[in-house]
């Protein structure tokens, strides 16, 4: 009990700590950037339906990070998607938000695992992060859920592991980026393994020029989901098209946008 309490005195008071300098950051002009966009997807019914969005970003450095961003739809309120504030002390970064976790990530994520981590203090001292998750962080601080940390083994190569403090499952990951440079395409990749589901899930990720490609799968099966994105500036917009196939269920589910960022 008494490692417990402190643990939480500690969280609290980085917390604090994470807020009451984020203030300060302002006075370094925060930068406004963000992105419009008008997204097409076809349906079972081979129907296809457009959405409007609108991204925005507020970014500011300084004696602390501030890292706002807000979203919108057509018809729709602005809402904040997720926010981080954080601050660096003598080598030592702490932050406070929404946007913390640091499980590894891919394109189609079909079968990776995906522990989720709400609000969170997350601590980085060089190559190493670890971050814990509230529970319930407006009702509850002192009902924590999850634990993630990582390391950067390398430029390349970042390991990552999650633990649920209500169900003691825990979950393995591991990222690649850029391994092998062949004729300019670079490959990469990240791999799960959750214990309480024995599951192991893997990506592969191939970018050649303006091409992005990946397919996915588990121990069971390998080969799952192929698919890939077409992007090409024309003027100031950014164009893309892209599709999934699953090879389970024999479907295809292609996407097509444009965006304009400013």
């Amino acid at each position: 009990m008494y490692l417990k309490d402190k643990t939480m005195k500690n969280l609290i008071l980085s917390t604090v700590t994470v807020f009451s300098l984020a203030g300060a950051a302002f006075a370094e002009a925060p930068v406004l950037s963000g992105e419009a966009s008008v997204d097409f997807t076809r349906d079972a019914n081979d129907n296809w339906g457009g959405a409007t969005g609108l991204d925005l970003g507020i970014n500011a450095t300084g004696l602390a990070t501030v890292d706002l961003d807000f979203s919108a739809v057509d018809g729709g309120d602005v809402k904040l998607d997720n926010y981080t504030l954080g601050t660096e002390i003598g080598g030592v970064g702490v932050a406070f938000g929404d946007d913390n976790g640091v499980m590894p990530g891919a394109e189609g994520e079909h079968t990776l695992a995906a522990p989720a981590m709400t609000e969170s203090v997350k601590v980085t001292v060089g190559d190493a992060s670890v971050a814990v998750g509230f529970a319930d962080f407006g009702t509850d601080v002192s009902d924590l859920s999850n634990i993630q940390g990582s390391y950067a083994v390398n430029e390349k190569i970042t390991v990552s592991g999650d633990l649920n403090l209500d169900s003691d499952n825990w979950v393995f990951g591991m990222a690649a980026s850029d391994m092998i440079d062949v004729g300019g395409a670079t490959l990469g990749g990240a791999a799960t393994w959750d214990n309480d589901a024995e599951k192991l899930g893997f990506e592969g990720v191939a970018n050649i020029s303006a091409i992005t490609a990946y397919a996915n799968g588990d121990q069971d099966d390998p080969l799952q989901n192929i698919g890939g994105e077409y992007t090409y500036m024309l003027g100031g917009a950014e164009l893309s098209a892209g599709t999934n196939y699953n090879l389970d269920n024999e479907t295809w589910t292609p996407t097509a946008g444009v965006s304009f960022n400013f």
